[in-house]
């Protein structure tokens, strides 16, 4: 191999005199930086090296994209002075991550190349890893090289370790018709920008997503419902789409499906891709390679896949590789008419906020792309970012957990926020978050839900002040007789405190009557008791609280109760509840037991479970009480057991014509 002038030695002499340089810099005050490729592009020559030799460069920075040499190996360089430095953590630094013993950096993938452009994260030495020179001295950077160009670029020194197993991509000036520059794709550089050269013979890394067969089984789903979407723009086999698949079984379950099927698609532009993309390219369904501008090839910026994907992209027109920047600008990728992005998440809240970097309070993963991509699809003509998951995960321990969440866990990271709403797939189908406000999100997000956590789901997100009634009643706002604006809508946990205050209110002739002179304010205020009616059994199927306030103060609450055996009733009735209400004794007059009432037949109209309503009361106290149950069209009759009560019956699987409360779900 010529190397045209530069000096070429051995892997150990290059290490001695990178060793050297890094000493010097330490030896000035500063904190030197070593550039690495990351993914599949890693050096294990130079790493191995690192691992065994890392006191010799004690103190030095180790900056690499996504580190998938082993663990073990890592944590001997720590042990030795290295402090790794990532802004996309990998399986090689995960843990030392989450233990603090090495650095990441949360940065969208667009920017990542910017950081070795400042002064902070400028490389003093930076390895690429290289192909063969071409006729022209012109060597390509590899399977990370959209990553590795500019921090190679921008290093003080720099180290071409060639190997004649990596692939030379194709080299060439493309001239992007959407903005009539000219683009550099290939990532080349000439071996006369290196100071050192190193030949090798290392094996490539190759990385295939097999998935177990569960999980094949959910992506595939996941994948026929992303499909299903996309064909509604279509008539024909042919996409008009343009995709990013990140990394992941489901996207690569979707190029799978597109293949099986004999799609087409328009386009390729991809921060990275894997066999799925060499799939599609093996059987022409990417349309368009012959064209002679940038939006006519399938763009990329690395890859991770099989031997035969990177043999495949070898010298290929029909593939260029740019650099990071340019590939993952959301400018660019919005010039992409139907740009269509599909990521996945290690979870997401009711609300869209997605969690790919985390699980619980630990650093998992990165955002990497996945902002970029999404972002810049919501801003194309016809675009969709579609965020793709399966909605439970099994734990080690076997257990079963929702991914989709109601809120995520305190320290979180957000990797796409609420303010920038996604499609989601499931295996039970997309939730169009889309120009919906928070509780139409909800709903659909339950809706893709596995069905096991929905009613968990429900009384979760119930919590937050705006979503109080979600899935069972919409808030409301009335007016007293005496001018009084008040809310009425479901009861939360967080009432609690509330209705302490409440009951307190309440006199002792109100507290007899509402409940049969059974109970004391003491044992009716007691933690106890509260938590367990204003939480623990509060779902809106077994039990229903609804409120009526004004300046945070309760004037009212009514009550549904399922009238089952371990709710102490000795004749379970299916489809029974007891139901009770109650307002401030100082009140009296207002309207509050009609706006109560009514809800409460609302909500019972509404749900399923509902059949039958029953209330007791004295016949000899609280008339008004019973003039609403009256007007209300329950039937009454003297309790046989103690003739002092009378019992209020009403079905409720027959709407009275004079409410407006013909939407009753079907059970």
């Amino acid at each position: 191999m010529k190397t045209l002038g530069v000096r070429t030695v051995s892997l150990t002499e290059a290490m001695g005199e990178v060793s050297e340089r890094l000493r010097r810099e330490k030896s000035l005050g500063d904190r030197p930086v070593c550039y690495l490729p990351g993914n599949c592009g890693r050096i294990n020559a130079v790493e191995e090296w690192i691992y065994n030799h890392a006191s010799e460069i004690s103190g030095t920075y180790a900056f690499q994209t996504l580190s998938m040499g082993p663990a073990e190996g890592w944590e001997r360089a720590v042990a030795g002075g290295v402090i790794p430095v990532t802004p996309f953590i990998g399986g090689g630094l995960r843990d030392l991550v989450n233990r603090g013993l090495a650095k990441n950096i949360r940065c969208n993938l667009s920017q990542v190349p910017r950081l070795s452009r400042g002064d902070a994260w400028r490389a003093d030495v930076a390895f690429a890893h290289c192909s063969l020179p071409d006729k022209k001295g012109r060597v390509t950077l590899g399977l990370n090289a959209g990553l590795d160009y500019t921090p190679v670029k921008e290093a003080r020194f720099r180290v071409a370790v060639v190997n004649e197993n990596v692939p030379h991509w194709h080299i060439g000036i493309y001239t992007d018709a959407e903005t009539g520059k000219s683009v550099e794709v290939g990532c080349a550089m000439h071996l006369s920008e290196f100071d050192l050269v190193v030949q090798i013979k290392e094996e490539l890394m190759a990385h295939t997503m097999v998935p177990k067969e569960s999980q094949r089984a959910k992506a595939t789903m996941v994948a026929e419902h992303i499909l299903d979407y996309l064909l509604e723009e279509t008539e024909d086999q042919c996409l008009p789409h343009t995709l990013q698949l990140g990394i992941g079984t489901i996207p690569n379950a979707v190029a799978e499906l597109i293949a099986s099927k004999g799609l087409s698609v328009s386009g390729i532009w991809s921060e990275m891709f894997s066999d799925g993309v060499l799939q599609l390219y093996k059987n022409n369904q990417i349309k368009g390679l012959d064209g002679t501008y940038l939006r006519n090839k399938a763009v990329v910026g690395f890859v991770v896949g099989s031997l035969e994907l990177y043999k495949t992209m070898a010298n290929n027109p029909h593939f260029a590789v740019v650099p990071q920047e340019y590939v993952n600008n959301p400018a660019e990728i919005a010039r992409n008419p139907y740009m269509c992005s599909i990521n996945s998440t290690l979870s997401i809240s009711l609300t869209g906020e997605v969690a790919a970097a985390t699980i619980g309070k630990k650093l998992h993963s990165d955002v990497g792309g996945q902002f970029d991509f999404a972002y810049g699809a919501s801003l194309s003509e016809g675009g969709v970012s579609f965020i793709a998951l399966s909605s439970t995960a099994q734990l080690r321990n076997g257990a079963v957990e929702s991914k989709i969440v109601a809120h995520h866990e305190a320290g979180a990271h957000h990797t796409i926020g609420a303010d920038l709403p996604v499609v989601v797939v499931t295996e039970r189908g997309c939730a169009d978050l889309r120009y919906l406000d928070d509780t139409d999100r909800v709903r659909a997000m339950i809706r893709v839900a596995d069905p096991g956590f929905r009613r968990h789901l429900i009384k979760e997100i119930q919590k937050m002040p705006a979503l109080q009634g979600i899935e069972v009643m919409n808030p409301r706002l009335v007016t007293l007789r005496n001018g009084t604006r008040a809310i009425l809508r479901p009861a939360t946990p967080e009432d609690i405190t509330k209705v302490d205050a409440y009951i307190r209110c309440l006199s002792t002739d109100d507290i007899g009557t509402r409940y049969m002179m059974t109970t004391t304010v003491e044992a009716l205020t007691s933690a106890a008791r509260l938590k367990e009616r204003y939480g623990d059994s509060l779902d809106y199927i077994d039990h229903a609280a609804f409120i009526l306030e004004a300046k945070e103060e309760i004037l009212g609450i009514a009550h549904a109760f399922a009238m089952r055996n371990d709710q102490g009733w000795s004749e379970e009735k299916e489809g029974w509840y007891e139901v009770a209400f109650s307002r401030r004794s100082d009140l009296e007059g207002q309207g509050i037991g009609s706006y109560l009432m009514d809800y409460l037949l609302e909500w019972g109209y509404k749900e399923p479970e509902v059949q039958h309503f029953h209330a007791t009361t004295y016949r000899q106290k609280n008339p008004k009480m019973r003039y609403r149950f009256e007007t209300s069209d329950f039937v009454s009759s003297v309790n046989s057991e103690d003739i002092s009560e009378v019992c209020y019956d009403k079905d409720m699987t027959n709407p009275a014509p004079s409410t407006n409360n013909t939407d009753r779900k079907v059970a």
